[in-house]
């Protein structure tokens, strides 16, 4: 049995690629596209998606199943481009997972696309409409799309011979997003890293009175997060989800404090935000790999009081990150004691 995840340069966004291998049998898994420029276009540089692709049309492989956690332009993005030409996504994926407006509507009674509006984290408009969610699911429709609604109350599902537990989003989060599907950030309100940033205080001033206040977004909170169960090995996914959600289902899970979750692996919710992780979720999970995949070219992400969260959780915890840029920009003279913990992502790293 071999495991690889490659945690793909999506600028400040999320674009994850899970190849299992077991008895002779491979399984291809995709979490997200990133912003559009993580695939790029047919024409210039190809970019980190699309060379993904193209390295599996090459070897005549596909992906199993492409799941898109929200929808976020960070994550959806890249998605839309590359699902636009026929030879990429509706010829490679075998199955689609994605929370699409349609389908929470139908299931839950509610449709009124002229009042809601859909969150993204790019595009230069003042209110970013449901545009790119309908233009997904217009797609989807015409391929092999799982059209139900993916929720927590969900037993584990399987494909391939692995088992997908699903952490968020709750079945009321879904119903926030089916009732208004609300902008995360207006752009003018986008951070940079270089405008507002936490970055330039060592890990040792937020060890102290450190106070968690959850992210609102309600996109965010309707992100498909799971565990991914192959063989012993337990992968964790938390997309840009609300740590309260899936504290909550971890805890109906009959994990604690004193019997948490073991996880090989665990990508870090809403890239490395201060909002989507706290303490009492972190009590809930063991892990020696904590993953935080942005650029940190939007809102300042990794907050660095989220790093110091996760390594004062446990002494074991280490944390990866998919650009080594922003690894040196988190660190100071005065975190010597903890550079030996924080590390840049290989461009496969092996389970």
């Amino acid at each position: 049995m071999s495991t690889t995840i490659q945690i793909l340069q999506a600028s400040h966004g999320d674009c994850i690629f899970v190849r299992h291998e077991q008895d002779g049998q491979k399984f291809n898994l995709l979490i997200d596209g990133g912003p559009a420029e993580t695939f790029g276009s047919l024409y210039g540089y190809p970019m980190p998606l699309r060379l993904l692709l193209d390295e599996l049309r090459a070897n005549g492989e596909f992906i199993d199943l492409a799941i898109v956690t929200h929808v976020d332009d960070d994550h959806i993005g890249g998605f839309l481009e590359a699902i636009s030409y026929d030879e990429y996504m509706p010829t490679l994926v075998k199955e689609f997972w994605f929370n699409s407006y349609k389908i929470i509507s139908s299931e839950y009674g509610m449709l009124d696309a002229a009042h809601n509006y859909v969150s993204g984290v790019a595009g230069s408009e003042t209110k970013t409409s449901i545009t790119q969610g309908m233009s997904l699911e217009d797609k989807l429709s015409k391929l092999a799309w799982h059209d139900k609604v993916i929720h927590n109350d969900l037993p584990p599902i399987v494909r391939g011979g692995l088992e997908f537990t699903i952490l968020s989003p709750s079945v009321k989060s879904l119903k926030r997003l089916g009732r208004s599907w609300e902008r995360e950030y207006p752009p003018s309100d986008k951070k940079t890293a270089g405008r507002e940033t936490d970055h330039n205080f060592p890990i040792s001033h937020f060890l102290k009175n450190d106070k968690f206040t959850s992210d609102r977004s309600v996109p965010n909170g309707s992100s498909i997060a799971f565990v991914l169960k192959l063989g012993d090995a337990n992968l964790m996914f938390l997309a840009d989800s609300y740590a309260s959600i899936v504290e909550r289902k971890l805890k109906a899970l009959n994990y604690s404090v004193d019997n948490p979750i073991c996880c090989d692996l665990v990508k870090v919710s809403h890239h490395g935000s201060k909002g989507n992780t706290s303490k009492k979720l972190l009590d809930l999970i063991s892990s020696k790999r904590y993953v935080i995949s942005t650029d940190g070219s939007i809102f300042g992400h990794p907050d660095k009081r989220l790093i110091a969260r996760i390594l004062n959780a446990n002494d074991d915890n280490n944390i990866f990150f998919n650009y080594e840029s922003v690894m040196r920009s988190v660190l100071l003279p005065e975190d010597a004691a903890y550079t030996g913990r924080l590390h840049v992502c290989d461009a496969q790293m092996v389970l």
